[in-house]
């Protein structure tokens, strides 16, 4: 049963309140199937999708990095909030 609504914004959500202080989220299919009540090839399709439409981007196995992430010292970073 799932735990929360399922969609690739709330996805994108989770891993955005997750990541490190450089956009780095340690984390992968199973992390989004445990967290939502998915099943990992369902939590997988979203994050493929998610890469295809360049919102997060696959570095190694289990960690994606968030491609629009502000920098900390940039001003602009006040206005995504």
């Amino acid at each position: 049963m799932r735990k929360k609504y399922w969609d690739q914004e709330s996805v994108f959500e989770h891993i955005w309140n997750h990541t490190d202080a450089d956009g780095l989220w340690d984390g992968d299919a199973s992390t989004v199937a445990a967290e939502f009540g998915v099943s990992e090839d369902e939590a997988h399709d979203v994050l493929g999708e998610l890469c295809d439409g360049h919102h997060v981007e696959k570095l190694v196995p289990g960690t994606y990095a968030i491609t629009k992430w502000p920098e900390r010292d940039d001003s602009s970073a006040e206005e995504l909030l």
